[in-house]
């Protein structure tokens, strides 16, 4: 056998052998995508934020997206709306299926972690007629009190909620000495019968225009602080108002700036919630207290009421409920102001 005869032998068998192309492997499924079920959310406004759960898919040559419009994440309308969702692989076979989403706009209650308060005082916090005189109501001695204003603020907003407001301010009262009891004798016996959860505590004025110190001041409000917290009652510490120079009641003008920039160091070191209301009033008296020097006009009453009620709001309101239209709440009387 000559070697030319070997040599082309030789090449035939490796063109029919190792030499020649491997077959394809066999071709992977079309990729196959399964839509979740029908999807509700129930809001308090629309549009809706929705993120609706994760689609899934088999099959298909990696890697296979999927695009779904609208997005999860994506705002939608009130009522039904249709997503449509495709799988694509990377041999550009698809897949698609849809699913709804349909969004309700329900009534949202807002609610609140603390329920009965005690505004605790002199004749400011007790309130005093304003100009037009006492209103018709007879269970309001002083309608125009803070505490009256914030009784009202809190139960329009926190409807499913009962609101309990005891107004313990007394004319004249101060927090050492004065006509008996003064403020520290007095607040022990005062917690014990009203049991509130919340102490709103503004006093003190009474004290300077008769001659006392803002030291003695200081201390017995922090006496004062200290008998709350010990009973686990959240204490609202507020500073004194602006007085109106030359008024029949105003005394001692210039101790009242000073003696609020420790009752605020007072409430940063004893964990008291300050409200300031010196600075709510903008530190004039103007249009906020009355001829008189020391009283607040009705405006300053609600000026009181409605800054205590947004350090009250910031305090304890809770997430509201989302209530569907079948859940009513059950008729119940509106409580009563307590004097």
């Amino acid at each position: 056998m000559s070697r030319q005869y070997l040599v082309v032998l030789l090449a035939a068998f490796l063109a029919g052998g190792c030499g020649s192309p491997s077959k394809p492997s066999p071709a992977t499924d079309a990729p196959k995508i399964s839509c979740p079920g029908s999807q509700t959310a129930q809001v308090a406004a629309a549009p809706a934020v929705v993120a609706y759960p994760s689609l899934s898919v088999s099959g298909g040559t990696s890697p296979v997206k999927i695009v779904c419009s609208p997005a999860s994440g994506a705002s939608f309308p009130v009522g039904p709306t249709t997503v449509s969702c495709t799988a694509i692989d990377a041999d550009i076979r698809t897949d698609s299926c849809n699913f709804s989403v349909t969004v309700t706009v329900v009534s949202v209650t807002p609610r609140i972690s603390a329920t009965r308060y005690v505004a605790f005082g002199d004749s400011i916090t007790q309130g005093k007629a304003g100009p037009a005189g006492y209103h018709a109501d007879p269970r309001f001695s002083f309608p125009d009190a803070y505490a009256k204003v914030l009784y009202d603020l809190l139960t329009v907003r926190y409807t499913a909620q009962t609101i309990e407001m005891y107004d313990e301010g007394i004319g004249g009262n101060q927090i050492h000495g004065g006509t008996p009891p003064d403020g520290v004798t007095r607040l022990p016996d005062v917690l014990t019968t009203d049991t509130p959860q919340v102490l709103l505590l503004q006093e003190g004025v009474n004290d300077l225009i008769n001659g006392g110190s803002i030291a003695s001041v200081i201390d017995g409000l922090r006496t004062m602080i200290r008998e709350a917290k010990n009973r686990g009652v959240v204490l609202f510490l507020a500073t004194l108002l602006p007085e109106r120079p030359g008024g029949l009641r105003a005394g001692h003008v210039e101790l009242i700036a000073p003696a609020n920039d420790q009752i605020r160091a007072l409430a940063a070191s004893e964990g008291a919630i300050l409200v300031d209301l010196y600075q709510a009033f903008g530190g004039s008296p103007d249009p906020w207290i009355d001829a008189d020097g020391l009283h607040p006009t009705v405006d300053g009453y609600r000026k009181m009421g409605e800054t205590f009620f947004e350090a009250i709001k910031s305090q304890f309101e809770v997430q509201p409920l989302i209530l569907s239209s079948s859940t009513r709440r059950p008729p119940s009387a509106r409580p009563a102001f307590n004097e």
